[in-house]
């Protein structure tokens, strides 16, 4: 009887360690291992532009400062459409590059952390709370979202302009000089 009651109880086990090892689909985040990154120094409006020079696109785009102290119905309307935040409590700085013709679906943001938030928690806060077809009659179908330091980076693209979000995140680490903290995808 012992016997018995050790042998299933080692079925059981085993098939527990089977159940934990199925495969589900989540939200693939990549650290980096290396030391932490020192501080962007500059504007965001100079690096968002040092990234669209290293990675080129083919239409006009726009670049906008967004006015934080902005918390008027317009001003929270557009932080949430852009960095997909419902405020600008963890954040100090916020750009966006943008077409200036509503139907391509790309933009590119970054945001600056407030000293005492946690890049990562804001980066994801953005990725779940940005609209991937905020622009008429098309959608981005590949974002991604890389901090390094105190910046936050949030890139959407349509795979139909031939653009991919990682060569911008790519770029992104060039224009930082460095690997990126942390990569949502």
């Amino acid at each position: 009887m012992k016997k018995m009651l050790c042998l299933m109880l080692a079925g059981v086990m085993t098939l527990g360690l089977f159940a934990g090892c199925g495969s589900t689909k989540t939200e693939e985040t990549t650290v980096s291992t290396t030391a932490p990154a020192a501080a962007v120094e500059g504007t965001l409006e100079d690096l968002i532009s040092q990234v669209a020079e290293l990675n080129p696109v083919e239409f006009d785009c726009n670049v906008t400062n967004l006015d934080l102290s902005d918390t008027s119905e317009t001003g929270l309307w557009m932080l949430k459409s852009y960095t997909g935040l419902d405020s600008a409590e963890a954040i100090t700085e916020a750009v966006a590059f943008e077409p200036m013709i509503g139907s391509i679906a790309f933009s590119m943001v970054m945001v600056r952390v407030a000293e005492g938030q946690d890049p990562q928690a804001v980066a994801e806060s953005m990725k779940a709370g940005v609209d991937p077809r905020k622009w008429i009659c098309v959608e981005a179908d590949d974002m991604m979202v890389a901090g390094y330091a105190d910046v936050v980076m949030l890139v959407m693209v349509s795979s139909a302009n031939d653009l991919t979000a990682q060569s911008f995140v790519d770029a992104f680490q060039t224009a930082v000089g460095g690997e990126a903290s942390f990569v949502l995808s």
